[in-house]
């Protein structure tokens, strides 16, 4: 069974991480779960000012993933944020706590992010979840899941047709400052010839 994962804002905000984890969501690795706040979120923070990103490429890209992933938007209950938020310490804790409420109604295990401190293990723990980041997240969906991850990488990699890397530049690529998958793509030096 595939695993369920709640993609945080601060993961889809990333665009080639993103980009790398729907190629593994494509390929049958895990299902990809976000909601319309999430989106929201995401959307916002592209949109700042400083960034320079027009906003009809911001409304396409959202439309892509709920083109490509149908299933993936789950609403958060309401109440079920409130009960979260009141578990919460901390603002930041607090203005997540749908990122929680989405992840259950999902019935989700795991919660993809950057942002780890904005989860607080007594929320995680009560509702069974695992707050990750994306580097250890791929090596767990590489160690439960290889052949998938593999099929994923390779699609992602051909997909990236600006640079046309071969199979060592491409797991090098995963481990620069961009991606940040330093331990991902030590694992990945065994499969080579797969990706």
């Amino acid at each position: 069974m595939r695993p369920v994962a709640v993609l945080d804002a601060c993961i889809l905000f990333q665009g080639r991480i993103t980009n790398l984890l729907l190629w593994l969501a494509a390929s049958g690795a895990f299902e990809p779960i976000w909601s319309d706040e999430i989106h929201a979120e995401w959307s916002r923070n592209l949109a700042a000012p400083n960034l320079h990103i027009p906003q009809p490429r911001i409304d396409w890209r959202k439309a892509e993933m709920e083109r490509a992933f149908s299933a993936a938007n789950c609403a958060a209950d309401p109440v079920l944020t409130l009960a979260v938020q009141a578990m919460c310490r901390t603002p930041a804790q607090r203005k997540d706590a749908h990122v929680v409420a989405t992840a259950v109604k999902a019935k989700a295990s795991t919660i993809v992010t950057y942002n780890i401190k904005d989860f607080t293990p007594a929320v995680i723990q009560h509702y069974g979840l695992a707050k990750i980041r994306p580097d250890a997240f791929c090596v767990d969906l590489h160690a439960n899941r290889q052949a998938e991850v593999l099929a994923g990488l390779r699609e992602h990699r051909n997909s990236l047709r600006r640079t046309q890397m071969d199979p060592v530049q491409y797991v090098t690529h995963l481990s620069t400052p961009d991606l940040g998958l330093t331990r991902f793509a030590q694992r990945l030096q065994a499969h080579l010839g797969s990706i």
